[in-house]
């Protein structure tokens, strides 16, 4: 049984045997089950167990089944667990109107059938348990709703403010637009060019010009430190290359800062040095005796590439923060294209030896290919093995799935013999035209196999009977007595009899008894085996009456 049809059961009879049996039925089926045998222990079991479904005696001593139901459905707590009344009463009209007014939502006639009790029990446990996940989904869509509602009411709030502030942005994004252009300018004119010695040439002309300054410095972040690569002063205003000059006390700049913004990977200025100098500069300083320094990190994807170090004359004012910014920018411009042309040089020396190692990978891949040449051999030969005993699978396949269909047919009508010349066709649940049809089979090919006299068609367990199944039933019991076989038919209940009636069906060709219990009497005495062994199973004959006989009722 599948675990989600599964649930908890309370069993209400006042007969220990009828508990025992629907008790065995259910936890053989999955289900969890509790027991209560009066009315007043139904009714604390079912609030404090909360369970999926009640069965529900309807004639019990003290108080009888109608009184308990009421009371169930008077509680807030329980009023919302199915009820099935179980009677064995012969006035079944009056009781289901009464029961169902009292809020039942199915009712059982004693005795009924295992696989009915089943059949109606995992319905309704089904039913319950939909509900539930239905309701408990209505309520997180209100609390979706609720809260939904709370975002929309802060994303607006929130929209207010963020145009406000948009509003302020704008102007200042005006003023640095002129500045973005002159970045980009630069940016083009470097990324340009790809070999290193020319980006550092322009790269040193662009951040002069654009700075106002009197000196600016590149420096690399090599794998032995930082070094000095380039240096560019307005007079004269010549660019030098390959210093390669380590960053230190000797060095001509203010080395302490260049480190500091290495170590913190972020930008400095000092735009008086006569009051914010690092101490470790004060000879460079006091020598030198720049009014301003501006050390740009020059960072590309996380990486320190480099820092841009210029020095300035300017009055001791601040650089307005658009300009700092245009700068930050082609700092992050020239660490791109540094990086690309120490790439690009990388590159070349790693091309003269990619060729090299491309002659030997040649002479390797010669031999390897010779080797995959004859691994293909192998493997078309196993797919051709492999493809053979696929092929072999899919016919296995086709004859197990033909087997399983005529093994599904067969139980859908089964036909079990009781005797030598007795045989039994039990039909269960609806009945349609089809599986009626796969019955005249069924019963025909088992009496010309067997030679039997009697077939009982036993339809105690079937729920819906439509005219064309009951002229196809008829039609059964005509071709058996033309085969040499009496048909018996068992099991038929006020609602059937009532629906052939209705349906003007002719029973008169052949016998009918009410339980499968004395059509096979009956049949034992046609056929002469009134001392045979039976086939059918005790315990199944035994249930399909136990119920029924409860103290009289």
């Amino acid at each position: 049984m599948d675990a989600s049809e599964a649930g908890t059961i309370l069993i209400v009879d006042d007969n220990p045997r009828n508990l025992g049996l629907l008790s065995d039925t259910l936890t053989g089926s999955g289900f969890e089950v509790a027991v209560a045998v009066d009315g007043a222990r139904a009714l604390r079991l079912a609030r404090e167990g909360m369970p999926d479904l009640i069965l529900l005696d309807v004639k019990m001593d003290g108080m009888d089944g109608f009184e308990t139901c009421r009371r169930l459905k008077g509680d807030p707590a329980t009023a919302a667990i199915p009820v099935i009344f179980m009677t064995a009463s012969t006035d079944l009209s009056a009781d289901r109107v009464k029961g169902l007014n009292l809020g039942a939502v199915d009712y059982l006639a004693k005795p009924f059938l295992d696989e009915e009790l089943l059949a109606r029990v995992r319905v309704h446990t089904k039913l319950r348990k939909l509900t539930m996940h239905l309701a408990a989904q209505v309520d997180e869509r209100i609390a979706a709703e609720a809260a939904l509602q709370r975002l929309t009411q802060e994303l607006e709030r929130r929209v207010g403010e963020r145009t406000v502030a948009l509003e302020g942005a704008l102007a200042g994004l005006t003023q640095a637009q002129a500045q973005m252009a002159t970045v980009i300018r630069a940016a083009q004119a470097v990324s340009g060019e790809i070999v290193l010695d020319d980006v550092l040439d322009r790269l040193m002309r662009l951040t002069l010009e654009h700075a106002g300054a009197r000196k600016c410095v590149l420096v690399l972040s090599r794998e032995s430190g930082l070094v000095i690569e380039a240096s560019i002063t307005s007079d004269p205003d010549t660019v030098v290359l390959g210093l390669s000059t380590p960053v230190g006390p000797g060095a001509d700049l203010a080395a302490s800062l260049v480190e500091e913004v290495a170590r913190a990977r972020q930008s400095i200025f000092v735009w008086d040095t006569s009051r914010d100098a690092r101490p470790a500069d004060a000879r460079y300083l006091a020598k030198k005796g720049p009014r301003s320094i501006l050390c740009l990190a020059m960072m590309c994807q996380g990486e320190l590439i480099g820092v841009l170090y210029i020095e300035g004359d300017a009055a001791p004012e601040p650089l307005l923060a658009a300009q700092l910014e245009t700068l930050g920018l082609l700092a992050s411009q020239a660490a791109v294209a540094v990086k690309n042309a120490l790439l690009y040089g990388h590159l070349a020396d790693m091309t003269s030896e990619l060729r090299r190692s491309n002659e030997r990978l040649e002479t390797e891949v010669a031999r390897q290919t010779e080797e995959l040449r004859q691994t293909n051999e192998r493997l078309q030969r196993e797919l051709v093995e492999r493809a053979r005993a696929e092929e072999e699978r899919a016919a296995l396949q086709a004859e197990v799935i033909e087997a399983q269909s005529a093994r599904l047919a067969e139980l859908s009508t089964p036909l079990i013999p009781i005797t030598d010349h007795i045989m039994v066709m039990p039909l269960i649940g609806t009945i349609d035209s089809t599986r009626a049809q796969q019955a005249l089979e069924a019963a025909l090919n088992g009496v010309q196999a067997n030679r039997a006299k009697v077939v009982i068609i036993d339809v105690t367990g079937v729920t819906v009977l439509d005219s064309a199944v009951a002229s196809t039933l008829m039609s059964t019991a005509t071709a058996l007595r033309l085969l040499g076989s009496k048909t018996v038919i068992t099991g038929i209940r006020a609602e059937l009899a009532q629906t052939l009636i209705d349906l003007g069906v002719d029973l008169g060709a052949v016998v009918t008894k009410g339980t499968l219990q004395s059509g096979i009497g009956y049949a034992l005495h046609q056929a002469g085996d009134g001392g045979a062994n039976l086939h059918v199973n005790g315990r199944q004959a035994r249930n399909g009456v136990a119920l029924g006989r409860k103290n009289g009722h």
